[in-house]
């Protein structure tokens, strides 16, 4: 009797960690995503995820490693797309942006790569933009 009381309690205690396996399991890694973010909807310096969504997203077809590397390995897939733009930038993100006017904000690039958090690369196009009803103008210089 004892000894079939054992083996209860150690198939119970063995089956109890099988969901947290499982659950584990299910949630698949994040591929390697870049976003776009406006000044304006982070802290810069700050820890905190960006408010709202990116002005410009692009999700690659797998995560790389979970680790520094593989975030750098993200960034500069990241950046190879994003270079073929940057002449056109000023129009891509006015004609993106979810709202009337955006007012000397810099674009600065975020990953995610292999969980649901942004990172901020702290890379920036070097510029700011100025946009009015999603047509972009030149900012002023004070």
């Amino acid at each position: 009797m004892f000894r079939a009381m054992v083996v209860l309690t150690l198939c119970a205690l063995a089956g109890a960690g099988e969901p947290v396996k499982s659950a584990k399991a299910d949630s698949k890694p994040v591929p390697c995503t870049c976003g776009v973010f406006l000044s304006g909807q982070f802290k810069k310096g700050s820890k905190e995820q960006p408010k709202g969504v990116p002005v410009l997203t692009q999700e690659m077809d797998t995560p790389f490693m979970n680790n520094a590397m593989g975030n750098r390995q993200c960034t500069n897939k990241c950046l190879e797309m994003i270079i073929t733009h940057l002449p056109k930038s000023g129009d891509i993100i006015c004609a993106t942006v979810d709202r009337d006017l955006v007012h000397k904000e810099r674009a600065f690039l975020f990953v995610k790569n292999y969980s649901q958090k942004w990172v901020n690369t702290n890379m920036s196009a070097g510029r700011e933009f100025c946009c009015k009803d999603n047509v972009p103008y030149k900012c002023p210089i004070s």
